[in-house]
């Protein structure tokens, strides 16, 4: 006969739940793995209050297992990698950790769609990013590039995206 703790079936639909979560929310700065991350976030919020640009969002019932954690949606608002909520976190699901080493996701460009890559001038994504000619550069000096080496996550050059829906997306995930 198979026994299964409640903590047994709760570390196994965390971890179900962590996985599609991780390709579909993108983590502030400094977060655990996902499936530690839920296993540790207290769900308090400070790291939502604390943010300046009021990029982090908590999560509702439709976030499944994740409500109440904190997540970030870069076309409305996105991360300036200040960092302020990793110093709130109190149960440490959220880490201190150097801005270059900050790893919430990396950005995609659509170039079927980017003006850019169809011949029109634009380099808002490239002047916008925090990483400047370095987690994105110019093609032919004008075409951008993402170096997913380099790309920390932060969402800027979605959020300033000026096509809509935005053709340069973050891809959560480490």
């Amino acid at each position: 006969m198979i026994t299964l703790s409640i903590a047994g079936l709760l570390s196994f639909l965390l971890g179900y739940e962590g996985e599609a979560a991780a390709a579909r929310l993108l983590r502030p700065p400094g977060a655990l793995p996902e499936a530690e991350f839920l296993a540790a976030c207290l769900r308090y919020g400070q790291c939502a209050q604390v943010c300046p640009q009021q990029a982090i969002q908590i999560g509702r019932g439709d976030k499944g297992l994740t409500i109440g954690t904190p997540y970030i949606e870069p076309r409305s608002s996105a991360c300036d990698l200040c960092l302020d909520c990793s110093k709130v976190c109190t149960s440490k699901a959220l880490r201190t950790v150097e801005k270059e080493k900050v790893k919430m996701g990396t950005a995609v460009i659509n170039q079927d769609r980017c003006l850019a890559w169809q011949g029109d001038e634009c380099k808002v994504c490239y002047a916008s990013c925090p990483f400047y000619n370095r987690a994105i550069t110019l093609a032919e000096h004008k075409k951008p590039v993402v170096n997913p080496d380099v790309c920390v996550g932060c969402g800027i050059c979605e959020h300033v995206c000026i096509v809509t829906p935005a053709t340069i997306t973050v891809k959560a995930g480490r």
